[in-house]
């Protein structure tokens, strides 16, 4: 890992670096996660940005080793542009990529889910990630569909929503 101000670059890919979060990062991710597109199909409702601030101090600031949720800043333009990595649940390890949506259909979603499915595989020697994606995000689908996880199940949730669980077993 390099350093870069006073955060941490885990790793980047030919257009994104990865980092901890940073201060700066606020008022981007406040915008994100008010934008009732980007949390259509994560939550199904925009965060007020109270909400967005508190949950920005508490948890997506302080990835644990190499899990967390990384800062996703856009090379050229040295821009936040999301969030993304792998979380340890108690189910196993799962994959994030959210992205703001100026930031849509440029392929940057599947560039992070790429580069943290490699990671995972590579550096962290998984034997298995899951990730989850609203059944209504086909473009999610197709990410995941492409990165060869396997559909494995479906579940409502609370607000009726419908989220399909998907896996990854490299190895079997």
């Amino acid at each position: 890992m390099r350093r870069v101000r006073a955060g941490v670059i885990l790793f980047e890919t030919a257009r994104l670096f990865f980092r901890s979060h940073q201060a700066e990062d606020l008022n981007a991710f406040v915008a994100m996660q008010g934008d009732i597109e980007v949390r259509r199909y994560v939550g199904g409702r925009p965060w007020p940005a109270d909400e967005a601030v508190e949950r920005f101090q508490r948890w997506i600031g302080k990835p644990v080793g190499n899990y967390g949720f990384w800062a996703t800043i856009l090379k050229e333009e040295q821009q936040y542009v999301g969030y993304c990595g792998l979380a340890k649940h108690q189910d196993g390890v799962h994959l994030g990529y959210y992205i703001s949506r100026p930031y849509w259909r440029r392929g940057l979603a599947s560039e992070a889910a790429c580069a943290f499915v490699d990671f995972g595989l590579r550096k962290l020697h998984l034997q298995r990630i899951i990730a989850d994606a609203d059944e209504r995000n086909r473009a999610s689908q197709r990410i995941l569909e492409r990165l060869r996880f396997a559909l494995v199940n479906r579940g409502e949730v609370a607000n009726g929503r419908t989220i399909c669980r998907y896996e990854l077993l490299p190895y079997s």
